[in-house]
């Protein structure tokens, strides 16, 4: 049984009180699963530096978190920070998800739980009752997108872009050859994993947070993330 498990946090302009959501989420974490050791790998992909970022970067130095910053000179997106937390993960296992921890303790849990049972990725997915939390243009989207996998792709995997996923050295060595530096890099991951006879991957249903807020897409994101979702398709 793996004893210690790596959380890579990529973060861009965190909002005030980031570090207290970190240390809240990490605390029920660590008593719901107290037989591993976590430590938090938290990647900042070209913030600006703003006092909320400085404050809370000393507040888990104070609290005596294990914990590493990894500190991006431009914002490059995503999936570039998460490789490069990656590239700093050693444990046995490595889960990721948003600096705000956007699932419950439960959800967090049950992936530790899958990737126990022998999976190499343990993927998060959404039931119906993600759609009755999030904005309509989100829904929308993971609507179309989930379209397109079961109707063009014939994926058996039909939620991607769930921001709740754990992974074992393994899964984590195929997540670092993923290319896409934005947010369908999720997309890209699944399809290697899936294309890897030797990985053992498993679908885990998991669910947001009550009080979870969720941040807007800009018009430029959209763009660049049609261009590689084409890419991901010819891949």
């Amino acid at each position: 049984m793996a004893s210690s498990i790596d959380l890579v946090l990529p973060f861009y302009n965190p909002v005030d009180g980031w570090a207290n959501r970190v240390l809240k989420s990490l605390a029920d974490l660590a008593e719901s699963c107290a037989q591993y050791e976590f430590k938090l790998i938290l990647v900042d992909d070209g913030s600006e530096v703003t006092e909320a970022l400085e404050e809370g970067k000393q507040l888990l130095k104070e609290e005596g978190v294990k914990h590493e910053v990894i500190t991006l000179p431009s914002n490059t997106g995503k999936g570039q920070a998460l490789r490069q937390g990656m590239l700093h993960s050693e444990a046995p296992f490595t889960i990721f998800t948003d600096i705000d921890f956007p699932y419950d303790t439960e959800s967090m849990a049950a992936i530790i739980q899958c990737l126990e049972s022998g999976e190499d990725v343990a993927l998060g997915f959404r039931e119906q009752d993600y759609y009755v939390s999030v904005p309509w243009f989100r829904k929308g989207l993971s609507v179309l997108f989930r379209m397109i996998l079961k109707g063009v792709l014939k994926s058996p995997i039909t939620d991607t872009q769930c921001g709740l996923k754990g992974m074992s050295s393994k899964g984590r060595e195929v997540f670092l050859k993923t290319k896409i530096n934005r947010f369908l890099v999720d997309m890209e991951f699944i399809k290697l994993s899936m294309r890897n006879a030797t990985l053992r991957v498993k679908p885990v249903t998991v669910h947001l947070r009550q009080d979870v807020q969720f941040s807007t897409m800009g018009i430029k994101v959209l763009i660049t993330e049609g261009i590689n979702f084409l890419r991901i398709l010819f891949r």
